[in-house]
């Protein structure tokens, strides 16, 4: 997977597992999410670390409210997966707006096709818009590989 994810430069892709661990990434994702070093999860570094407002334009609506639809969907398909309830307590704990918004109830399977923006902060704050693209490999579907195609 790490050649596919390189295969697609200019864009930055990533690879994760069911909990959103990265597991592998191509040099663009690095250069625009300073954050991968010291947080390989994607959803702990949206909901516990305060530079994901900065980062995640529009953090609530466009970030926060998504991301907790696709763990909550992720829990009800793999509702054995103690990473998952593991994830969504430490979200949970962590952010009292994530507690908040989890007592909506939404479910959302997967951000394919999203059109979102970014903040980079190696590139001067530039704000970037991207749409999402996101897939599964055949041979373990509960992988998820993500492109993000500027637009």
């Amino acid at each position: 997977m790490q050649a596919v994810l390189d295969a697609l430069l200019p864009h930055p892709a990533y690879l994760s597992n069911l909990w959103w661990d990265i597991l592998a990434h191509n040099q663009p994702q690095e250069d625009w999410f300073p954050w991968l070093p010291y947080e390989r999860n994607l959803m702990r570094f949206a909901f516990l670390f305060p530079e994901a407002r900065e980062q995640l334009v529009n953090w609530r609506t466009d970030w926060a409210v998504p991301f907790l639809a696709q763990i909550r969907y992720a829990i009800a398909t793999h509702p054995n997966s103690r990473e998952l309830i593991r994830l969504r307590d430490d979200v949970l704990a962590g952010n009292e707006e994530a507690r908040e918004l989890w007592a909506a109830h939404h479910a959302m399977a997967h951000p394919d096709g999203d059109v979102r923006r970014f903040r980079l902060p190696y590139h001067q704050g530039e704000e970037v818009r991207v749409q999402i693209m996101a897939f599964a490999p055949l041979r373990n579907q509960d992988l998820r590989a993500v492109v993000l195609l500027r637009v």
